[in-house]
């Protein structure tokens, strides 16, 4: 079939040099530029001609990032120490990373949906260099009947922290933590409000991490960091991290006592007698005295303690100790 002359005539090398390469106009901007000027052709041709007349055509994902404004350099890295810190707490938690196969170049970005928008702008706000932005989704399963979503910039730097979370496991890549994964107050506080619960019973407090979708020996890997931050905890049979009673003061000494985002202040809502309490045996071992006798004394209401319940285990606070103290200086206790 004979070419239309005005096609010949309108979409020629001057007109690709022009819109295309120096302006980076994507074919649909480049079908509403002729419009404008009253041809009306399709996207399908101008792209057929473009191919024809040599040119190199980019896919949809390049043709975005060059009509963004503010775009990344590919060529320069942004990541830092406290970045790397921030991704492994981000994705500990509820973040994750997106690749994107269609780009040329080996890229990623961040990504998060969250209830709470203040909570979006908390975590995302750790990855600034990437230009994030956050929108509000409506999605009909959520009690608010919405969510809240952030995305970073694609950038190579992302696709290597891509790699080095999502490890092929039976030939897909899933989320799993690495080795050299980072256990530090700012990312154990990250992973903590994105995916830590704090349950409070009559008789107990229990504090858990969920780390659910990770392998079993992964979550053993991450009780073993926790533990040598002096972290007392364990993997449960639902391949859950729970933090043992004589751990969760040690937990939030490690992470803060105070939540940054208000919207979870409810799970740092803990009584001072779980920071500033001691068991009796623990008590007993600390001041060299004999456990058996303490129990005595305690029975009979020599020595005062705290209990949570009528029949709970004593607790000892600061002013009880010093009742010990003075026990043990009149030789009732030793």
């Amino acid at each position: 079939m004979k070419e239309q002359p005005h096609y010949t005539d309108v979409l020629n090398k001057e007109f690709f040099v022009e819109n295309y390469l120096k302006k980076r106009m994507s074919f649909p901007k480049l079908s509403k530029l002729l419009k404008k000027k009253g041809y009306n052709i399709s996207i399908g041709t101008i792209y057929n001609y473009c191919l024809k007349l040599g040119f190199e055509t980019r896919n949809s994902s390049e043709a975005r990032r060059e009509w963004d404004e503010n775009p990344l350099d590919y060529n320069i890295t942004y990541l830092t120490e406290d970045i790397i810190e921030a991704i492994d707490g981000f994705l500990l938690g509820d973040g994750n990373i997106n690749y994107d196969q269609k780009a040329k170049r080996r890229v990623a970005r961040f990504s998060c949906g969250v209830e709470y928008e203040i909570f979006c702008i908390y975590l995302i706000n750790f990855f600034k260099k990437y230009n994030p932005k956050i929108l509000k989704v409506n999605m009909k399963k959520m009690k608010q009947g919405f969510i809240f979503n952030a995305y970073s910039k694609f950038h190579p730097d992302i696709y290597k922290q891509y790699l080095r979370w999502y490890p092929k496991v039976e030939g897909k890549r899933i989320k799993q933590p690495p080795q050299n994964v980072h256990i530090t107050p700012k990312s154990v506080m990250m992973w903590y409000l994105g995916d830590g619960s704090l349950v409070k019973t009559k008789y107990a407090v229990i504090v858990r991490l969920s780390t659910d979708g990770f392998l079993p020996e992964k979550v053993e890997m991450l009780v073993k960091k926790l533990n040598n931050k002096g972290i007392l905890c364990c993997r449960t049979f639902n391949n859950r991290i729970r933090i043992k009673t004589k751990g969760i003061p040690a937990f939030f000494d490690f992470i803060g006592r105070k939540s940054p985002v208000k919207c979870y202040d409810y799970k740092f809502d803990l009584p001072d007698f779980r920071f500033e309490s001691k068991r009796m045996k623990d008590v007993s071992d600390e001041l060299e005295i004999d456990y058996n006798r303490l129990s005595y004394l305690v029975k009979i209401n020599e020595v005062p303690c705290y209990r949570m319940s009528k029949k709970g285990r004593p607790r000892f606070l600061p002013k009880h100790i010093e009742v010990i103290k003075e026990k043990i200086k009149d030789g009732e206790l030793y």
